[in-house]
């Protein structure tokens, strides 16, 4: 297992795996002049070394499939704070705010799917975002993240922040989340505008097989738009290997000598 993107914010709080914290005492003593001899003791938690990504991830599956019974991203009328599974080709690149400048600071990932598949109607887009700083791989950094995204922008980086802070909570309409209201067409048409560049940018070909767990921010489906948009938090990503089927072995059969005959 590869993984791409881990939150391990999003995992241990949101799970309640947060590791178990242990005892620790300190004695001492210092001599301060004039010769007065000071001592004293101190106690305090120290917060047990929390496991390693792979481990915490695969224990942080089992419970999200016990307790949290995620639904598969192309389910419909998907609701804030839902818990999603995804595993698609998506592109994967990193960019900062648009009038800012580098380093990145946002991690997007971009993916796919045709209408027709499992049971929808019409084409259906995937748009995870998240923090760099959860990225255990390079990716592509492509510079702004384009005109008219600031508060989608922050808005994904106030999401990592709330989860820093032990908000693991999103709630219904995302501009409780934003001190700035904007109205849902303008949020809206930013993130079908991140979505669609990145896929010019980065055609099918080009994009690798991820999959994993998500919080959705948005399911957007509406008519006005070319096809439904869900667009959601990522807990981790990892990658997925294609095996290659293995050459079948022809199966060889003993020549048969004809004999001939002699007169």
């Amino acid at each position: 297992m590869d993984l791409i993107y881990v939150s391990e914010r999003k995992l241990y709080g949101r799970l309640g795996l947060w590791p178990t914290s242990v005892q620790q005492g300190l004695q001492a003593s210092v001599k301060v002049p004039p010769l007065i001899e000071v001592s004293g003791s101190r106690s305090w938690e120290r917060v047990a070394e929390p496991m390693a990504a792979h481990a915490l991830v695969k224990k942080a599956q089992r419970i999200i499939e016990r307790r949290f019974m995620p639904v598969p991203f192309t389910t419909r009328n998907l609701q804030a704070n839902q818990w999603i599974s995804f595993d698609i080709n998506m592109a994967q690149v990193a960019v900062h705010e648009d009038s800012g400048r580098p380093p990145e600071d946002v991690a997007l990932f971009v993916g796919q799917t045709p209408a027709r598949t499992v049971g929808q109607e019409r084409d259906l887009g995937l748009l995870l975002c998240g923090s760099v700083q959860h990225l255990r791989t390079q990716i592509c950094a492509e510079g702004r993240m384009g005109s008219d995204t600031t508060w989608l922008h922050d808005l994904i980086l106030e999401v990592e922040r709330r989860e820093e802070n032990g908000l693991h909570v999103i709630p219904e309409f995302l501009n409780e989340v934003m001190p700035h209201r904007r109205s849902d067409i303008i949020i809206e048409d930013a993130a079908f505008g991140v979505h669609g560049w990145i896929g010019r940018q980065y055609p099918p070909a080009t994009r690798g097989r991820l999959r994993g767990h998500a919080i959705v921010l948005m399911d957007i489906d509406h008519p006005r738009w070319m096809h439904r948009l869900v667009v959601a938090t990522p807990l981790y990503a990892e990658a997925v290997h294609e095996q290659m089927p293995e050459p079948r072995r022809r199966i060889g059969f003993p020549r048969i000598r004809r004999r001939t005959r002699t007169p």
